[in-house]
């Protein structure tokens, strides 16, 4: 996936006119001006600011408008107010011409403007020494003049009437002239932004030399102090030796026409903190939605080379504030006709609508504390080519740029087999000729594609035989392996969170985003992982579900379950050409013990043994021990340790098949299976008709009816540990049944806080206890409460536990005198809410 576009910059949003390097002055006319400052700051860098000439005293001022302010004079009577604009030369204003002279921008023209027989818009004609050129109406119709060195006129050609766009009082126009200096042609267009028509002038010829040594001011709005403009001005450039075409100027004002970042009628605000987007504030206060529209934005010919995607890059607080509803539409051409209707992205931010050249984004940000906005910074634009291959079967390794380009297919590559496993590893093997002509694009590191998935080289191997042939092997792992080399991530602490929060932290900065989470459980848990990936499996440890690396679009999600029931089903001499079922006995364990923070064990709570004994399968007695170095209490070090035995105690049954994809045959598209997949699998012979899922596959790109796959569980033994790229993500600190961290993470010690009375009633609600600082069982205090009659007084506390299928509540308590009323009670009630909603109520006596 490479990044086709980044939008943004604060024109982009606004639709004002983007600066180029060869810009010599924009004027946004975004001040506010008053009696003590009446500069109009040019922002293209150059500081050829305008001082506004008859400011106090007259109906000049700024206005808001479609893009931001613009500044509005000689309303009332040009005669006798005489407002103009002077930016004064400094001697470099026109010093190195070049191949073009191009000044755009903005009128809106009164009646008197519109009518009257000479009216002044840009020029260079009020001195000092020789003008240059001169953009003016005659009676409503565009007029350029040009000039030589020695201040003569060397062309002159005033519009015809009727001209193709009509100026009319209050409209808003955009004109623009572009003068070729090589080609010695002149051409100016104007366009209507109340119907989008535009008008382009013919290119007309001029004889002479334009002069290449003015040092005249730019003045508009005025000339010889006799002649005035009357109306608006706004967002008005020059540029030399310019680039710009006149088909670029008319580009220009079609695309920016719906863009509304800086119009005075919409509710959102990309003016006041230039490069980001927020909400409209008015008198402190934020509107609390707006709909942004970007301006049209140029593709290029055929648009995206492959899907397209869109990533927003900006700030939200969770819950109160938003940036969401976003949609696209495209067109091969710049006029509004032609556009497809409004989409709206894939909840990925997948572009629904054609692949075509030009694309316009709208989005709502929006807030429920109207103190608070969100920002949006940039939109970015991605594209990913569209693989040569849509299916595994028969596919072949496709080299890519670091852009994401493609600049090989591999199509003598051989013995290519894809391995994948649920949570697992992914990666990539296969041969090629050493002497292939596209030998040379494989060096580490270097990106490759098959189907939608993207492989990063890791060792390039070359062997020559007795046979004297020279063969280059490949290993490729999976984009995602990168995560493992992230930043180092800090300790976090979560409480009652659900997985969205600690994948956002463990992707942040690493390029990749969070997917889809289908998850919902809420946990409250310690993350010690170093780096993302290591913080992705344990979060998946911890939350359950599956994992989902997109590694094309860089997205990660958390599923209840991935995959899908396929409806494959694999027999004997149909699509499955052998079977395997393994029973593994040698990691059976009946007695385990287990030892927690500081030698603790159960003893204490399990009839003074330390272990748990399940002879369920096998009376034989065989010992193992679990490492609890993590744990505090000795009540959840009992239940996880009769949790692990209860899978030690018995034997692991898994399924190894060899399998023939049938997908890849025209009418059998039913038959696909991929990773995370319910199967069937019937066997007569051995009494085998089960359904599960697909937990490993070496799938056989070239030779599919090869394919192996694994199902139900993994072989492995109790001291394996974790597969090599958790090894580089973090060095255990032993190899036990499972790392401490793991244990720490699955069973939180105490769910309780504040459960000793340390900090008061901290985290409880209380209703009638106090707290007895002087005897505790654990710690120095603890809670007492003194009974009444016809009183109820309680205790209570909310919890987030940790997957589990049971649970423990222990509670050292004391009593004295303790007498009950007729209906009176004494115990532990607890209310048990599950994920569907429903409810559960418990009610545990102590006296």
């Amino acid at each position: 996936m490479g990044l086709k576009l980044l939008v943004n910059a604060t024109e982009d949003f606004t639709g004002e006119f983007r600066k180029t390097a060869n810009t010599q002055a924009q004027w946004k006319m975004n001040d506010s001006p008053s009696g003590d400052d009446t500069t109009l700051h040019d922002s293209s860098g150059h500081a050829r600011n305008f001082t506004i000439n008859g400011w106090s005293g007259t109906t000049a001022s700024t206005r808001a408008g479609k893009l931001g302010k613009f500044f509005r004079f000689n309303t009332v009577n040009p005669a006798t107010e005489k407002t103009h604009l002077r930016a004064t030369n400094t001697g470099d204003f026109f010093t190195e011409l070049g191949k073009r002279i191009v000044a755009g921008g903005w009128i809106y023209p009164t009646t008197y403007s519109v009518g009257t027989t000479f009216v002044p818009i840009f020029s260079t004609r009020s001195g000092p020494g020789n003008p240059l050129f001169y953009l003016s109406l005659r009676s409503g119709r565009l007029r350029n003049m040009l000039y030589d060195a020695s201040g003569t006129l060397i062309y002159d050609v005033i519009e015809p009437d009727p001209m193709g766009v009509v100026l009319q009082n209050n409209g808003a126009y955009f004109i623009g002239t572009v003068i070729d200096l090589e080609a010695k042609t002149v051409q100016s267009l104007v366009c209507d932004r109340s119907t989008g028509d535009v008008f382009k002038t013919a290119i007309r010829s001029f004889t002479g030399e334009l002069n290449p040594s003015c040092t005249a001011d730019i003045v508009m709005g005025m000339y010889a102090d006799s002649y005035y403009f009357a109306g608006g001005f706004d967002d008005w450039f020059y540029e030399t030796d310019s680039n710009l075409t006149i088909d670029d100027l008319e580009a220009h004002f079609l695309s920016g026409l719906l863009a509304n970042g800086a119009d005075v009628d919409s509710s959102v605000d990309a003016i006041s903190n230039p490069g980001s987007v927020t909400l409209k504030q008015t008198d402190g206060v934020y509107a609390e939605s707006g709909v942004l529209y970007t301006r049209i934005l140029d593709l290029g010919e055929g648009g995206l080379a492959g899907e397209g995607k869109i990533q927003l890059v900006g700030t939200v607080d969770a819950g109160i504030t938003s940036i969401s509803e976003v949609k696209t539409r495209t067109s091969d051409s710049l006029e509004d006709v032609s556009f497809s209707d409004w989409e709206a992205v894939g909840t990925d931010g997948v572009i629904q609508s054609p692949n075509l050249r030009y694309i316009q984004i709208q989005m709502t940000l929006s807030t429920t504390d109207t103190s608070m906005t969100p920002e949006l910074s940039a939109i970015q634009i991605y594209e990913t080519p569209k693989a040569p291959y849509s299916k595994l079967g028969y596919a072949r390794p496709v080299v890519l740029s670091d852009g994401g380009i493609r600049e090989a297919v591999l199509e003598n590559a051989y013995d290519i087999i894809v391995t994948s496993e649920l949570n697992g590893s992914d990666y990539l093997e296969f041969s090629i000729p050493f002497k292939d002509g596209k030998r040379s694009y494989l060096d580490n590191e270097k990106k490759l594609q098959i189907t939608k998935d993207i492989y990063r080289i890791r060792t390039v191997t070359d062997d020559k035989g007795e046979d004297g042939k020279t063969v280059t092997s490949i290993y490729a792992e999976a984009a995602f392996y990168d995560l493992a080399y992230s930043e180092k991530k800090s300790e976090q602490t979560y409480e009652a969170e659900t997985a969205e929060k600690p994948m956002a932290y463990a992707l942040q900065g690493t390029g990749w985003s969070v997917g889809k989470i289908t998850v919902s459980t809420k946990r409250s848990w310690q993350s010690t992982d170093k780096n993302a990936l290591s913080m992705l499996r344990t979060i998946q440890s911890i939350y359950g579900g599956d994992l989902e690396f997109d590694n094309v679009n860089k997205q990660v999600s958390l599923l209840t379950q991935s995959g899908s029931n396929s409806g494959a089903v694999f027999a004997y001499r149909k699509n499955m050409k052998s079977i395997q079922r393994v029973v593994d006995t040698r990691s059976l364990v009946t007695r385990l013990y287990a030892y927690g923070a500081d030698g603790m064990t159960f003893a204490s709570i399990n009839n003074g043994k330390e272990y748990v004994e399940n002879t369920e399968y096998s009376s034989e007695i065989r010992v193992s021990t679990l490492d609890c170095s993590s744990f505090t209490n000795p009540y959840q070090m009992l239940e996880y340790t009769e949790m692990r035995l209860a899978d030690y105690s018995k034997p692991s049954i898994s399924y190894v098949i060899q399998v023939m994809d049938l997908s890849v045959l025209t009418g059998w598209e039913h038959e696909s299976f991929g990773i995370g997949d319910v199967v069937t699998v019937d066997d007569k012979d051995l009494g085998i008709r089960i359904s599960t899922r697909i937990i490993r596959m070496d799938y056989n790109v070239q030779e599919p009816w090869k394919t192996v796959i694994e199902l139900s569980t993994k072989l492995k033994e109790l001291g394996d540990s974790s597969a090599s790229w958790e090894k580089a993500a973090d060095t255990l600190s032993s190899s036990d049944l499972l790392d401490r961290q793991e244990m720490k993470d699955l069973v939180v010690n105490n769910h309780l806080l504040n459960s000793r009375a340390d900090d008061g009633f901290s985290y409880w609600q209380n209703s009638g206890f106090e707290v007895d600082g002087e005897n505790g069982a654990s710690g120095n205090a603890s809670f007492k409460c003194v009974g009444a009659l016809n009183t109820t007084k309680t205790l209570s506390q909310e919890v987030y536990p940790a997957t589990r299928s049971s649970y423990t509540v222990s509670a050292s308590i004391v009593t004295e005198n303790l007498k009950k009323g007729a209906n009176g009670r004494v115990g532990i009630e607890l209310i048990i809410e599950y994920e569907d909603g429903s409810e559960e109520t418990r009610f545990v006596e102590l006296y």
